[in-house]
């Protein structure tokens, strides 16, 4: 192996690196969303079971309780529970936004090193074939020609074996992801019906405590 990689020239070390930068990401992305997993069903179900019982405070360390990115977000809007549903919607779509920001970091790096990788593969195949027709014009000996076209093809297959393993995670953690955000809207969007709920039962009651007070004073 490393007899191959010290033939296929100078690109081998890039693509190195570029091997290196990926995994490290990789490992990175794998440890930061293994975080941002939890039991959503078990986490809404013990919120919506305080706020019926207009228990925000309790809500509130619920969401405490839970590290993922559901709960970060359900507790922005929380408290901003005072001020009123647009403000609890603004620092829903806030919150949501940065945990989005935070799940795709790293993202674009595993791109580059897809996209990059098989030029630099391909740079290292144009140089060693230029060097190997060059040699070809000083000896006349074809076989030279083919041992280094063998050598300078290294780099390409080198190229597309860090190339491929990149494309390949990127896309694995963009499903993933995609998997959280549906979460996180599907219990934004309950949430903020469940709330709605709750005005409209505090409104209720208070008409009624209104209309009671009002026949005690008629009485």
């Amino acid at each position: 192996m490393l007899e191959i990689f010290m033939k296929g020239g100078f690109v081998m070390y890039p693509l190195l690196l570029l091997s290196i930068i990926a995994f490290g990401v990789a490992i990175e992305r794998m440890y930061t969303l293994s975080k941002v997993k939890m039991d959503t069903k078990e986490f809404i179900e013990k919120v919506f079971l305080a706020l019926s019982n207009n228990l925000i405070t309790e809500a509130l360390q619920t969401c405490e309780t839970y590290s993922g990115a559901v709960a970060r977000m359900l507790k922005a809007g929380l408290q901003k529970y005072q001020k009123g549903r647009e403000e609890v919607e603004k620092a829903i779509t806030s919150s949501g936004s940065l945990e989005v920001a935070k799940m795709e970091r790293g993202l674009s790096l595993l791109q580059s090193v897809a996209g990059i990788s098989p030029l630099i593969g391909f740079l290292g195949t144009v140089v060693g074939m230029i060097k190997s027709f060059e040699a070809m014009g000083r000896t006349g000996n074809a076989s030279e020609v083919a041992i280094g076209i063998y050598e300078a093809l290294i780099t390409t297959a080198a190229g597309l074996i860090v190339a491929i393993p990149a494309a390949f995670i990127k896309n694995y953690f963009t499903n993933r992801i995609n998997n959280f955000v549906y979460d996180m809207e599907e219990s934004s969007l309950n949430f903020l019906n469940a709330l709605e709920e709750l005005e409209e039962k505090l409104a209720q009651r208070s008409t009624q405590a209104d209309s009671i007070g009002g026949e005690y004073l008629e009485i």
